[in-house]
C-alpha cells in the first residue's frame, strides 16, 4: 500500500489498524471497566504471552459476571491483543519476525505523520510540540520522561491532519507495547530520544517535510533496531 505522500506503507499496518477501528467502533456497551483492566493486564505483562484465558476464569479472577468478561475479550480479539481458541482465548506469542514487521509498519506511517505535520502543523501545533520537547528536558524520572516521548509522538501525528494514520498506529503500538523491555528505559537511550525529537522539530518547524520525513525514519529505525536487539537477547 502507498500513500499519498509516496510511502510505501507495509500491509501489517494496514491489517492490524484496521482491526483497531473495529474494536473502537464497538467500545460503546458493555463494562468499559472491565476491558481496561483486561487490557492493561495484558500491555503490562500481568497476563503473559500464551497464557489460556477463558471467560468464567477471568470473571472469577476479578470478581465480576461473565458477560462484561466475554464482551471484553470479543473486543481485545479485535485489536490483536487477544487470539480466539477452541477453549476460549490465548494472549498470543508475538514472533521477533511478526514484531520487526509492525516496527518497519510504524516506521513507514510515522515517517509520513514526520512529512504531513510539516506541511500542515498551525503555530499552536509547533508550540505544543515545543512544550512538551521542554517539559522532557526538565523532567528527570523515567517514567515521566517516556509519557512525554510518547505525548510528543501523538502531538506530531495530530499535526499531520491525517487522522487515519493516528488510527492505524494507535494500533500497532498497542500490538508492540507487551515487548518492551527495560533497554527502551536505559538513560543514554533516553538522551538520544530527546535529540532525535529536537531534530524533527526543527524540520517540521522549518516546513521540511522530506527533512522531516527522514529524522522521524532514523529515530523509529534505532527504535526498531534497539527492540530487535533485545529481543535477540532473550531479555524482552
Amino acid at each position: 500500500m502507498q500513500l499519498s505522500t509516496g510511502v510505501d506503507v507495509p500491509e501489517v499496518g494496514v491489517r492490524m489498524g484496521t482491526m483497531a477501528i473495529s474494536a473502537t467502533a464497538s467500545a460503546g456497551s458493555g463494562d468499559t471497566e472491565t476491558y481496561r483492566l483486561i487490557r492493561q493486564q495484558i500491555l503490562d505483562g500481568v497476563l503473559i504471552p500464551g497464557r489460556a484465558l477463558t471467560s468464567s476464569g477471568l470473571a472469577g479472577e476479578l470478581g465480576v459476571s461473565r458477560s462484561p468478561v466475554r464482551e471484553a475479550l470479543s473486543r481485545l480479539e479485535l485489536e490483536g491483543l487477544l487470539e480466539r481458541t477452541a477453549a476460549g482465548y490465548l494472549v498470543p506469542r508475538r514472533s521477533a519476525e511478526e514484531i520487526l514487521e509492525i516496527c518497519d509498519a510504524r516506521i513507514a506511517l510515522d515517517a509520513a505523520a514526520a512529512h504531513a505535520s510539516a506541511l500542515h502543523a498551525s503555530e499552536l501545533d509547533l508550540a505544543r510540540l515545543a512544550h512538551l520537547l521542554e517539559r522532557a528536558e526538565r523532567t528527570e524520572d523515567t517514567a515521566g520522561r517516556l509519557a512525554l516521548d510518547h505525548e510528543f509522538h501523538l502531538a506530531l501525528r495530530a499535526a499531520s491532519r491525517n487522522a487515519t494514520i493516528s488510527r492505524l498506529l494507535d494500533g500497532l503500538e498497542t500490538q508492540l507495547a507487551a515487548y518492551d523491555s527495560t533497554s527502551t528505559s536505559a538513560e543514554a537511550n533516553l538522551e538520544l530520544i530527546l535529540e532525535e525529537h529536537r531534530r524533527i522539530l526543527d524540520a517540521v518547524r522549518a516546513r521540511d517535510a522530506e527533512r522531516a520525513r527522514l529524522e522521524m525514519t532514523a529515530h523509529q529505525t534505532r527504535a526498531r533496531d534497539l527492540r530487535v536487539a533485545t529481543l535477540a537477547r532473550g531479555e524482552a
